[in-house]
């Protein structure tokens, strides 16, 4: 599309594309103004985003009127990026292919409901195609960013509770000096699983093996012994899987706000893993606990490939990694949660029809293998692979390489036996007064949006509703008291 600039019949700077009119040709900057002075949010957001301004005649206007809050521009074409210096920030369209992923990837899911964004209405008719893809993306994005608050509101909750727990129960703690020389086995629980376990039991030595909760069974069943488990879902029934460890010695590694029952929090060796936010990130840091950076993720498949890439040089193998639904059993066995689900099969609902069941539902299995497939690691000097066989293929990670079980053998030959690594131990007290919990007003304020985050974007579109600061503060002194009981 050209973009021409030239003189408006007042000697202003207006411009066309491809011989559209992109503002006034008589008075563009009044046309500005005028547009500014009938705009009409639907309350005072924190950021007003403008798609494709053009030469940006309305900041000025826009700026004085919402004194303080930031303007940021989505521009459609580069043509106008010299205009871009009175913005606050700048998202440019012509440079994602998924604009939708980028914008949910720069702004945060309260930024997204707290923002208003404004159409240059001239532009939304000259770049259509463009407009509608932009729209598109801001209104899906928009839609993702309140079921994910309402999600992470009912979460927080339970992180709250179980980074609490964490602090009170944990007794020893583990780290190790990096970065390791040795190649590392990741196993999850899918089927595929199957095929490899036998070599892996065999040549297990070579590498360092982190076991994924929902595997630890499959592993101590069949005579793998990991040298790290990693659990990072905050749920009851996510300590389900780690049952096995009751018998089993084996260190685990999660993050403060992940389920861990109080008995293994006090009789296992705990790796701590920090995300670097969040309540829980605080409250490590509280105690001075030495920990291991963590990359927070919706499955703990990609948390475990990511600390794998950060401490160890040498490649990575991911076994058991379906990402998709299977025949039959949608874990390798024996699978806690297949034993505990089990119990209930009778003659009626029996284990064939929950199996069936399970064979149809993989919403989120997409998701997962869509992150894998979009975050690619920076993998220079190392390889990463997913050990799969043919007929469990179903699907592409993208930049994770598919290899058989006939080409991983041929690979172990090459792998020598390494010593495991090892931990530093250390014995961990818990130190209330370090938290200080309820006596700093600012760090309260700063927990209760954090623990609340929906309602305070409700707050923010309607400061004067009673009803939701008041079910905040009483939500917060219920937790606040959950809290004490299990401190002191």
């Amino acid at each position: 599309m050209k973009i021409t600039i030239q003189k408006a019949k007042n000697g202003e700077d207006t411009a066309t594309a491809d011989g559209h009119f992109l503002h006034s040709n008589y008075a563009p900057v009044k046309e500005a103004q005028r547009f500014v002075e009938n705009l009409k949010l639907p309350y005072n957001p924190s950021s007003i985003i403008i798609t494709e301004p053009g030469l940006s005649y309305i900041i000025p206007f826009i700026k004085e009127r919402f004194a303080g809050v930031r303007i940021g521009v989505i521009r459609y074409t580069q043509d106008f990026s010299t205009y871009n210096t009175d913005f606050d920030f700048v998202l440019n369209y012509f440079e994602h292919k998924d604009f939708e992923a980028y914008l949910e990837n720069t702004l945060n899911e309260e930024e997204l409901l707290t923002y208003s964004f404004i159409s240059w209405p001239a532009s939304a008719s000259i770049f259509a195609e463009e407009d509608k893809i932009v729209w598109n993306a801001i209104k899906a994005a928009m839609l993702r960013a309140k079921t994910l608050l309402i999600t992470r509101q009912y979460f927080e909750k339970k992180w709250f509770l179980n980074s609490c727990n964490f602090l009170k129960y944990t007794k020893n703690t583990i780290s190790f000096n990096t970065p390791v020389n040795k190649d590392v086995l990741i196993i999850s629980s899918g089927p595929s699983l199957n095929p490899f376990i036998r070599t892996i039991k065999d040549n297990q030595e070579k590498f360092f093996i982190i076991c994924l909760s929902s595997a630890i069974s499959v592993c101590l069943k069949n005579g793998i012994k990991p040298d790290l488990c990693m659990t990072t879902d905050g749920g009851y029934w996510a300590g389900q899987h780690l049952k096995s460890l009751y018998k089993n010695s084996i260190p685990l590694a999660m993050p403060a706000e992940g389920y861990c029952p109080k008995k293994l929090l006090s009789s296992l060796l705990i790796l701590p893993l920090d995300y670097g936010d969040g309540l829980s990130s605080e409250f490590i840091k509280s105690q001075k606990l030495v920990t291991k950076k963590a990359v927070r993720n919706g499955t703990v498949s990609g948390t475990a490939l990511f600390f794998a890439a950060n401490y160890f040089t040498k490649n990575i193998y991911l076994c058991g990694m379906d990402m998709a639904n299977q025949k039959g059993f949608q874990h390798a066995q024996p699978n806690q949660l297949e034993a505990n689900n089990a119990k209930t099969d009778n003659r009626i609902r029996n284990k064939l029809t929950r199996l069936s069941r399970a064979e149809l539902t993989k919403g989120s299995l997409d998701i997962y293998k869509d992150w894998f497939v979009n975050h690619p690691l920076n993998t220079e000097n190392k390889k990463v692979c997913r050990l799969i066989e043919e007929k469990d293929r179903k699907n592409s990670l993208g930049w994770i390489a598919d290899i058989n079980l006939k080409t991983f053998e041929n690979e172990i030959l090459n792998i020598k036996y390494s010593e495991k690594i090892n931990y530093i131990e250390t014995n961990y007290s818990f130190d209330y007064d370090a938290i200080k919990l309820f006596e700093n007003q600012a760090s309260v304020e700063k927990w209760k949006k954090q623990l609340f985050p929906l309602d305070f974007v409700q707050l923010s579109h309607n400061p004067s509703n009673t009803e939701v600061s008041g079910k905040i503060e009483k939500e917060w002194d219920a937790l606040k008291k959950s809290a004490e009981k299990i401190f002191l």
